[in-house]
C-alpha cells in the first residue's frame, strides 16, 4: 500500500517531454513520486492510504522562488513613500533593530505566505543585504521554515565595504553594538553553511552569498562603462574567500549582479564568481558581451519583474537564446511585492513584451518552465525538483480550476499563466507530506503565526522608529504625483553608515 494518490486531475508534468495528462494521477510513496500516469491505470495498480480527488484541478510541480529576502515579510509597504531611501532604511533596521527572535517569527510568516502561494522551495537572503555576523539569525529562520514544511535555501554572506562594520544584537531588551570585521562575517556565513546545508532531511540548504559579485561599483544598479576600470584588492579577496567556502562545503554561490560587474568579474580568471555553481539575481543593465560571458560560463540567472526593469532591464530573451538558464523570481516581499509567482509570470511577460515591442515573446509554456524546472536548475536542485517524474521528490501542488475566472477548463497552461493567482492553489505537498489541503494549512496554526508576526512586527517598528515611514504624504489623496517634502528622514538611515549610500 502506498501513502498517497492524487487522481482525476490535469497533470502538467514539466518532464522532458512536457507531458500533459488529462484525467491524470500522481502516486506518492514516502517522500518520492512513485508514478505519473492516467487515473485509470494508477488506480488499478496502487492502493493508497490516502486518496485526494483532484477533479477540476491542475496538478503540477511545486513552484520554486529562487530569490527573496528573509525579514521583508514584516515590513510590507513601509517606506514606500520614501522609495529612494528604502534600501538604507531597511538595511539600518536589519543591522541594528531586529532581535534574534525576529528571524523566527518572520520566517514563519514568510514560509506560510509562500506555502499558500504554492511555493514549495524558496530562497531567502537574510535582510535587504545579507547579514552573517552571527549564525543565530539564519538558524532561527531555517527553523521556522522547517516547522512549516517548506523547503528553504538560506543565503547569507558579507555585505559591502567599508570594514569593519557596525552591527547590533538585542540581549534582554538592551542594544549591544559591535564593530565587526570582514573575517568575522565570513566565519558567521561559514558557520551557517556548516549547520544548515542539507539539514532538515535535505529540505534546508545554505549557499554562500556576498551581497554583489563586485563590491567596487554601483551595488544596486548598472555602472557606467566610463567608471569600469579594474577589480580592487577587496574584490579579488572576496571572490577568493567565497570560492574557498563554496569548495569546502560543496555548496553553491548566490549573489546579485548588475551591468558592469560581469565585465569586471571575468578578469579574475581563477576565482570569478561566475559558472555553473553560481546563480545571479537581477543582471539588470548588463551589456550583450556580458550576456555572452554568462552563457559561455554556464552561469545561472534570475530576475524579478518591477519598475526598475523599465530603465535598466534584464536581457532575458537574449540570455535564453544564448543558452543561459533563466528563472523568474519574486524578490519578495517588500516593499510592495508579494510571493505570488503567478503575478510574477504575468508581469515578466508584460515587461519584456513591451521592451521588445513583441506580443509573441515569452509564451506561457516558457514562463511556467521559468518557475519550475528552470528554477530548479538555477539552484542546482533539478535532479530532484521542478517536474513530476518517478523518482523525484514529491513536491506537488494543485490549482483549483473550478472557479469563474478559470472556467472553461481548456488550454490549462494559458489559464494558469494568464488568469490564476496564489489564492487558487488548493493542495500543497512537500517531500510527500500534505502541508495544505482544501486551502487549509495542516503543518502550522495559521492564526497563531499571524498573531505572533503582528506582535513582533509592531514591536520592531517601534524599536526602530519606523512609524514616520508609514505615514501618507500630503500628496497621497487627490494628486497625480507625490513629492518628498514633508517626509521626515533620518540622515543615517537615508544615506547609510559613514555617509555612504548603501
Amino acid at each position: 500500500m502506498i501513502d498517497l494518490l492524487l487522481i482525476h486531475g490535469t497533470v502538467i508534468t514539466m518532464d522532458q517531454n512536457r507531458r500533459i495528462i488529462t484525467d491524470g494521477a500522481v502516486a506518492i510513496n514516502g517522500n518520492r513520486i512513485l508514478d505519473v500516469d492516467s487515473s485509470e491505470k494508477l488506480m488499478e495498480m496502487y492502493e493508497a492510504k490516502e486518496v485526494i480527488d483532484c477533479s477540476h484541478h491542475c496538478i503540477l510541480p511545486g513552484l520554486i522562488d529562487v530569490h527573496g529576502h528573509g525579514g521583508h515579510s514584516m515590513f510590507k509597504t513601509i517606506a514606500m513613500e520614501s522609495i529612494d531611501f528604502w534600501m538604507p532604511i531597511m538595511t539600518n533596521t536589519y543591522k541594528h533593530f531586529v532581535t534574534d527572535e525576529f528571524w523566527y517569527f518572520e520566517g514563519k510568516l514568510s514560509a506560510l505566505e509562500r506555502l499558500k502561494a504554492g511555493i514549495t522551495t524558496g530562497v531567502s537572503v537574510l535582510g535587504s543585504m545579507p547579514r552573517s555576523d552571527d549564525p543565530i539569525f539564519a538558524v532561527n529562520h531555517a527553523k521556522a521554515y522547517a516547522e512549516t514544511g517548506v523547503r528553504e535555501v538560506v543565503c547569507t554572506g558579507p555585505c559591502n565595504p567599508p570594514w569593519p562594520h557596525s552591527f547590533s544584537r538585542w540581549i534582554d531588551g538592551q542594544r549591544i553594538t559591535k564593530e565587526v570585521t570582514y573575517e568575522e562575517v565570513l566565519n558567521g556565513a561559514e558557520a551557517v553553511i556548516e549547520a544548515l546545508n542539507h539539514a532538515n532531511q535535505d529540505r534546508t540548504r545554505a549557499f554562500i552569498t556576498p551581497f554583489v559579485i563586485v563590491t567596487s561599483v554601483e551595488p544596486s544598479g548598472p555602472t557606467s562603462p566610463a567608471r569600469l576600470h579594474d577589480l580592487t584588492e577587496h574584490d579579488l579577496y572576496q571572490a577568493k574567500k567565497v570560492r574557498e567556502i563554496a569548495r569546502k562545503y560543496n555548496t553553491r554561490i548566490h549573489s546579485d549582479a548588475f551591468g558592469g560587474m560581469i565585465h569586471l568579474a571575468v578578469k579574475d580568471w581563477e576565482n570569478a564568481l561566475l559558472g555553473p555553481d553560481v546563480h545571479l539575481q537581477h543582471c539588470r543593465g548588463i551589456s550583450f558581451d556580458e550576456a555572452k560571458i554568462l552563457a559561455e560560463t554556464g552561469t545561472n540567472v534570475s530576475a524579478s519583474p518591477g519598475f526598475s526593469q523599465i530603465h535598466a532591464s534584464t536581457p532575458m530573451i537574449e540570455l535564453i537564446e544564448l543558452g543561459t538558464t533563466v528563472a523568474i523570481s519574486t524578490d519578495g516581499n517588500s516593499p510592495s511585492t508579494s510571493f505570488d509567482m503567478f503575478q510574477a509570470m504575468r508581469k515578466t511577460q508584460f515587461i519584456h513584451q513591451a521592451a521588445h515591442r513583441d506580443e509573441y515573446c515569452l509564451p506561457p509554456g516558457k514562463l511556467l518552465e521559468m518557475v519550475t524546472i528552470d528554477a530548479a536548475k538555477c539552484i542546482g536542485w533539478d535532479d530532484e525538483l521542478g517536474s513530476l517524474k518517478a523518482g523525484k521528490k514529491a513536491d506537488v501542488i494543485t490549482v483549483n480550476m473550478h472557479q469563474p475566472h478559470l472556467t472553461p477548463e481548456f488550454m490549462h497552461i494559458h489559464r494558469l499563466v494568464h488568469q490564476a493567482a496564489a489564492n487558487d492553489v488548493w493542495h500543497v505537498i512537500v517531500d510527500g507530506r500534505v502541508l495544505m489541503k482544501d486551502r487549509v494549512v495542516c503543518s502550522v496554526d495559521e492564526s497563531s503565526v499571524l498573531a505572533e508576526a503582528n506582535e513582533e512586527a509592531n514591536s520592531t517598528i517601534k524599536r526602530a522608529g519606523l512609524e514616520k515611514y508609514m505615514k501618507q504624504t500630503k500628496y497621497f489623496w487627490g494628486h497625480t504625483r507625490t513629492y518628498g517634502d514633508g517626509i521626515e528622514l533620518n540622515k543615517e538611515e537615508a544615506v547609510g553608515e559613514k555617509g555612504e549610500n548603501e
